[in-house]
């Protein structure tokens, strides 16, 4: 039981760390999946070129989250929205998103008429693991 519990408040130790550490920190626990230079997409509005692009780009599955916990899920659905421009309420989103260099805030919400299939499946997806 207090190994149980001393995983349990590591990984929490984590997440909390994930969210409120500076951008070259935290980006070393999101995936790291490499970026792409495709600018040529469906919607203007998104930004290209970041470690979250792949998102938008295929289905997830398991297999990608299965070592991330709750607070890097919470962070990888977000990064869609962020990708898109939205300004989020929650400090501590709003502190990761602007301490990455691609990340411009400029609309409260996103409709969901402007994400892809992928990236509303996979907002879908990840909120079962959130």
């Amino acid at each position: 039981m207090k190994q149980m519990m001393k995983k349990t408040m590591a990984i929490a130790g984590l997440a909390l760390a994930m969210l409120f550490a500076p951008a070259h920190q935290a980006s070393a626990q999101v995936p790291s999946i490499p970026r792409t230079n495709n600018t040529t997409k469906k919607s203007s509005n998104v930004v290209w070129g970041t470690q979250y692009d792949y998102l938008s780009l295929r289905y997830i599955s398991y297999d990608d989250i299965k070592n991330y916990d709750r607070g890097q899920i919470r962070v990888l659905k977000n990064s869609i929205y962020a990708r898109h421009g939205r300004i989020f309420k929650d400090p501590a989103l709003r502190n990761y998103f602007n301490q990455q260099s691609w990340y411009r805030g400029t609309r409260k919400e996103i409709p969901a008429s402007e994400l892809n299939k992928f990236e509303t499946a996979n907002i879908n997806f990840l909120l079962k693991y959130e």
